[in-house]
Parts: structure tokens; sequence; C-alpha cells
């Protein structure tokens, strides 16, 4: 079957998630920058994201890392430099020794960036930082990936931006047929807490009404986490 053009155009990134040992974080990170953030990087891959969970609302410890890479020949090509190259998996065994010293468990995705996800220059260049954002893992109806983040867009992103959260991205499991991940920074980091929320309003906004109406319609439910920017994320 051949992929839909509206695919193929699109970015795509690696997601992971990493669970670790309690007290082990700030190990994790100098290892990561040291390590395995270079045997990345030398394959062309380029880090968009990498965020600890916040033990106020979610998982923890939990880091939440996003690499952003060129297509399936790239995948492939960070596939067989990780399981088949001899020198790079010098490296990865490396980083992976470690992640066992730390007790880490982790679990990778596949993800297409929304249609017009901005990069980290483009991000940048608007000053826009991740510092803290909010994590929705979102459970959609089957194969209602494509159009969850498209009402989404439509009625929920304005909203949400004029109450100080800005979409960083949109990020569609490829090899799952029902999830979708979204990130919103939140303008200020924690401080917008105490300037935005709660932010429905009363009456509440026309805008979230119509939100919640759709919503439920297209999802069979979600989890939210925040998540802390740690060095080196490229916004934080």
């Amino acid at each position: 079957m051949a992929m839909p053009n509206s695919h193929k155009s699109r970015k795509l990134f690696l997601h992971e998630k990493t669970r670790l040992r309690a007290g082990t974080t700030e190990r994790f990170t100098a290892e990561f920058s040291g390590h395995y953030q270079p045997a990345m990087e030398r394959i062309g891959a380029s880090l968009y994201g990498l965020w600890e969970s916040s033990p106020i609302n979610g998982r923890w410890p939990e880091i939440t890392t996003i690499w952003a890479i060129d297509s399936y020949q790239h995948l492939a090509q960070i596939g067989a430099a990780r399981h088949r190259d001899p020198e790079s998996r010098r490296a990865y065994d490396q980083w992976m020794g470690l992640l066992g010293e730390l007790g880490a468990t982790g679990e990778g995705r596949l993800t297409f960036g929304n249609p017009n996800i901005k990069s980290v220059e483009e991000h940048r260049a608007a000053g826009l930082k991740t510092t803290v954002v909010i994590e929705e893992i979102m459970t959609t109806k089957p194969n209602g990936q494509t159009k969850y983040v498209e009402e989404l867009e439509y009625l929920y992103v304005p909203w949400s931006e004029d109450t100080g959260k800005t979409w960083v991205g949109s990020f569609t499991t490829v090899f799952r047929y029902d999830e979708v991940i979204h990130y919103w920074a939140l303008d200020g980091g924690w401080d917008a807490f105490g300037k935005h929320w709660p932010s429905w309003g009363d009456p509440p906004d026309p805008r979230i009404r119509a939100w919640t109406s759709v919503a439920p319609a297209l999802r069979d439910g979600w989890e939210d986490s925040f998540l802390q920017s740690l060095p080196p994320n490229p916004l934080g």
C-alpha cells in the first residue's frame, strides 16, 4: 500500500520515555550530554526536547526525550548504527550500561509531528521557552489521530494560546492507530499558573465550550503531566 502524500511530507520524530530510579536525574543529565546526545547527533538526529516529570502531576522520576529525524531512510540508518555498526554500537552499549546502573527502563515511539510543526530554530526565533510544559497523551478513537489534531488546531489551540499555553506540537504515533501526544509550553514557566489559572472563565469562553462538545466524540481518554526542562533542552 502506498503511503499517503500527506504523510510523505510530515516530519518524523523519535519520542522516548525513560523511567529512572529516584535520585539519579542529575547523573542521567550529565551522561546524556557527554555520551548519548553526541552519539545521536553523529548519526544526524537533533534534540527537540528534554524534560523530567514533576511530582506535582505525573509519573516520576521519568525523562521525556524527543529527537527530530529526517526520513524513514534516516531511521533505518539510525537503527543500523545502533544495532549493527561496531563503532556506533560501542557508544550505545556504553549508554545502555549507564542506564542499567540507574535502574532505567523505557519506551520508544516513532511519531509524525503535526503538519505545521515548527522546528527548534523557528520556536527559538519566536522566543518560545519550554521550561515547563504540559504533556497530554491522548487515546483517540481508532484511526482518529489526524481528525483529532485537525480539530484541536482549529478549536482548542487559539483559546489555549490566549490563556498562557503555547502549542509546541502534537505527535502522532506511527505504529499505533489511536494515540496523539501534545505539548504546551507555559508562558513564563510555573508563574503562568498564578496568572492564568483557572482559565475557563465564568461563563466559559465559547471556544472552549465548542472544544469540549467536540473532543469527547474523538477520544477515549487521556492523561496529562507537568514536565520541567532539563539541560541540554534546546528551548529550556
